[in-house]
């Protein structure tokens, strides 16, 4: 890269009359060229990025962050599938599991923007019926709130169950709150908001997303279901379990689209921290707004990560969560897990911070390079995440 940088800046260079220099030829004024100094945080993310790169359980990682708003760090290492000698690229489709939800909060946020559809009537009793005085609104599905416990019915849709027969029967399961006064995470009840946008527009859900979300900001490689991840060039084979068996590209999860079915690329996750962070170019900032505002909170969340002890309070948006991280800023982030594959996006759009990361196994490890390059990125203390994981994992 720098000595493309300075080839192009060598063609176009000329003396102080305006005639030609060639190239590599001294002149009375030459200009020098600085190449500027990584900072210091990104050179301490990547020693710990490379920790978990050479994890003997690690297959294939791609990671990228952004900060003010520029690339500054992409990553790739490792292999589609063990042994096979082919490369992690940029290019390399992983699948997003539940950072999925992302697309789909946007998506609502936007469509109610421009007056499609209106996320605080009820859903109609037909699409999902639960106990309670009332019934759930489109806004309170798609920021879990439904009282229902939580991931219910996600082993009914493992089994190979219908969607449809499946959300039938959580008319039958007891609330363990009142409707939209706690926060239980959910899948299937969540994609039920793809009836919406089916009503709405008259199009499958999939065909919308494509069109607003992930054709105009630039997502040339993502798709949904196992069809569009086995037809890529390169993809990703999910590594599962302790031992790391090699799995299909095939996942139950593709019967909710909305919920954990999109592919993407680290090209494809950059283009869409990107479109998140940019004002002007990107995502509105109404939408944005709307799709980031805290809901629901989410305790469940907040003791989940105690490990990390740094993220204070959390909530759920519409299909994003939110942080407080360390009271110094707040974080709108989301992970995602299948079987064999991960994935991970924190933005911070006040600063033009992005963090986002796929890989393919289900080492929890990975998992700690997210608090880690925030914690070195805002010097909230020595980032210890990785090597206090490492130390439970040989303990």
């Amino acid at each position: 890269m720098i000595e493309a940088l300075l080839a192009a800046a060598a063609i176009f260079a000329q003396d102080a009359e305006g005639a030609p220099v060639e190239v590599g030829a001294p002149t009375e004024e030459a200009e020098s060229f600085t190449i500027a100094a990584e900072p210091p945080w990104i050179s301490a993310f990547r020693e710990q990025l490379q920790v978990v790169a050479d994890h003997p359980r690690s297959v294939g990682l791609a990671v990228a962050i952004i900060d003010n708003g520029e690339v500054v760090l992409t990553h790739v290492s490792g292999e589609t599938a063990r042994g096979s000698g082919e490369p992690i690229t940029e290019d390399t489709l992983f699948r997003a599991a539940s950072v999925t939800k992302t697309f789909t909060g946007t998506l609502l946020a936007m469509l109610e923007a421009d007056g499609t559809i209106e996320l605080d009537l009820p859903a109609p009793r037909e699409i999902i019926d639960l106990q309670g005085p009332r019934q759930p609104t489109w806004r309170d599905l798609a920021s879990h709130r439904t009282g229902l416990p939580p991931n219910a019915y996600d082993n009914l849709i493992e089994a190979g169950r219908p969607v449809k027969t499946v959300r039938e029967q959580l008319a039958d399961v007891s609330l363990i709150c009142g409707l939209g006064d706690c926060y239980t995470y959910q899948n299937v009840a969540f994609a039920a908001v793809e009836d919406l946008v089916v009503q709405a527009t008259g199009r499958p859900f999939e065909e919308v997303a494509a069109e607003r979300l992930l054709e105009p900001f630039g997502l040339t490689g993502a798709g949904f279901g196992a069809g569009h991840l086995e037809a890529a060039p390169s993809w990703a084979r999910p590594h599962i379990g302790r031992f790391g068996r090699l799995g299909a590209a095939e996942s139950r999860y593709d019967s909710m689209p909305s919920a954990a079915s999109l592919s993407v690329s680290l090209n494809d996750m950059i283009a869409w921290a990107s479109a998140l962070l940019d004002t002007e170019n990107g995502i509105d900032p109404a939408v944005r707004q709307a799709a980031f505002s805290p809901y629901t909170e989410t305790l469940r969340e907040t003791r989940s990560l105690r490990r990390i002890n740094r993220v204070r309070e959390s909530w759920y948006g519409l299909g994003w969560r939110v942080y407080d991280w360390a009271g110094e800023t707040t974080l709108i982030a989301h992970g995602g897990a299948l079987a064999g594959y991960g994935s991970q996006i924190v933005l911070d759009p006040e600063t033009g911070f992005a963090f986002v990361a796929l890989w393919n196994t289900d080492l929890g490890l990975t998992r700690m390079l997210w608090p880690t390059a925030v914690e070195l990125r805002y010097g909230t203390g020595d980032a210890p995440f990785i090597q206090d994981t490492l130390a439970r994992m040989r303990g």
